[in-house]
């Protein structure tokens, strides 16, 4: 009986174990079993699921500890990339009236071109161009911080102590992403038509009047709602494969820049990715441009 009872009595504990790293978030960041000490401890998919089940927490108790972080790090992530985006979104503001005009001139239309900058500018363009300079801005320092971080023990200290890393450091990062980079895309998209207006009435010689009734006709609430919720997605993109890059590197010093360097990579190619999805879904299902 003696010999019996001992396995059920470890099963009982490792299903109790279990059950309490799924509540307390640890699952998202043990190791494998198994698994090599040098080997990523883990997976994109689990940072991402450990990543969401925190941020509901976050979002329920928005006077923990946690929840302070994402104030500093919406500071960092969205307000200090404020005057980049503002710069980059008037210059393409431009480009995409100068090329709009330049295509249309062939068939005498270019008094039309203010139409595919409202159109084009806020369901595609504003959202790419705040991601992809996020990308440029954060991603790579989210994943050195990260990368220095393991390199240096301070996340086995983390889990040692019995704290997610996840909860505590990725879960502010994907909170503040979130937030911030639908806020840029409405400041960009503001930005974008304004230096359509610059393009139209310096270079092109239209009045203000005319463009603004174009873009007034081209423009319209669901373009802007489709353009933030393509920037929330590339916001939770960014933030959780760059978190993982940084959080899966091997113990040493040279780790640091190679998982840099990785994140900006696979963070260009997932918004990419993403938006080509979303994309094709429009297209393939056209009830769903709205």
């Amino acid at each position: 009986m003696l010999v019996m009872s001992t396995p059920v009595q470890s099963g009982d504990a490792g299903s109790r174990s279990r059950r309490s790293a799924f509540l307390t978030g640890e699952w998202s960041v043990r190791p494998p079993r198994g698994s090599r000490p040098s080997a990523r401890f883990v997976s994109r998919g689990r940072v991402a699921i450990g990543a969401l089940h925190w941020l509901g927490w976050i979002i329920v108790s928005p006077r923990s500890v946690v929840s302070g972080g994402v104030a500093r790090e919406l500071d960092a992530l969205g307000v200090g990339a404020l005057r980049l985006v503002g710069s980059a979104s008037i210059l393409v503001g431009l480009i995409a009236t100068f090329q709009a005009a330049y295509q249309l001139k062939q068939y005498g239309a270019e008094s039309v071109s203010a139409l595919a900058i409202g159109w084009f500018g806020t369901r595609e363009v504003g959202p790419l161009v705040v991601a992809l300079l996020v990308v440029t801005r954060s991603a790579s320092a989210i994943a050195g911080e990260f990368a220095a971080m393991t390199t240096n023990g301070e996340i086995d200290a983390l889990r040692a102590m019995s704290l997610d890393p996840v909860k505590y450091l990725v879960a502010p990062k994907l909170a503040a992403l979130c937030v911030a980079l639908p806020a840029l895309t409405v400041i960009s998209d503001g930005l974008i038509t304004f230096g359509g207006w610059i393009g139209t009435t310096v270079f092109l010689g239209f009045n203000s009047r005319f463009y603004l009734e174009q873009i007034r006709t081209s423009l319209s609430t669901s373009d802007i709602a489709i353009g933030a919720a393509k920037a929330f997605m590339f916001g939770f993109v960014i933030a959780i494969v760059a978190s993982h890059e940084g959080l899966g590197v091997d113990r040493r010093v040279a780790a640091i820049g190679e998982a840099a360097s990785r994140a900006v990579v696979y963070c260009l190619l997932g918004v990419l990715a993403a938006d080509t999805l979303v994309n094709a879904i429009f297209y393939f299902i056209p009830a769903l441009v709205l």
